[in-house]
């Protein structure tokens, strides 16, 4: 899926596989996702291939988008995750008719080039259709790579939920 910035910044995001494509026990290991990103920014121009996101992360943005496409309140201003390299910041009011998101990059989301004097993102400008747009294109991405549950009865802990900056 592709986010569309301002002044023709844009940023392309894509599950392009399992971390660990052999490993279906449903723990940890065997549900982070590579995500491969294609930034065009006013910093820089680069690709990077990472396992940034576990699918239960890529859930809950989607949830995220979907509930700002609704002009609900999120529970959460900024979503971050457990591998701290990028992250999705709302920056207007949650009803406003057009959101600016900031979408972050760290450590090995940014560039190889890539200072700690610099800070790396984009602004994106979205309405509710482009939400929902966001998050139907990402529940497709997700369906190829959906959560790996356990085969054993162990349980994981309901509820987790990644993101931080609670509204």
């Amino acid at each position: 899926m592709t986010f569309f910035g301002l002044d023709n910044q844009t940023v392309e995001l894509k599950i392009t596989n399992y971390q660990y494509p052999d490993n279906n026990d449903g723990d940890w290991d065997g549900n982070w996702l590579n995500i491969y990103l294609n930034v065009k920014s006013k910093v820089g121009h680069w690709q990077t291939v990472d396992p940034s996101l576990t699918t239960w992360e890529v859930q809950l943005l989607i949830d995220w988008f979907d509930t700002l496409s609704n002009n609900a309140k999120p529970k959460y201003v900024e979503m971050g995750f457990t591998e701290p390299n990028l992250s999705f910041e709302l920056l207007t009011d949650f009803d406003s008719a057009k959101k600016k998101l900031r979408i972050k990059f760290e450590l090995e989301s940014r560039p190889q080039s890539a200072t700690d004097d610099k800070e790396y993102f984009v602004d994106v400008v979205v309405d509710n259709l482009e939400l929902k747009r966001l998050s139907t294109e990402l529940k497709n991405e997700l369906n190829i790579y959906p959560e790996r549950k356990p085969a054993h009865n162990s349980t994981y802990p309901k509820g987790w939920g990644g993101g931080f900056s609670e509204c």
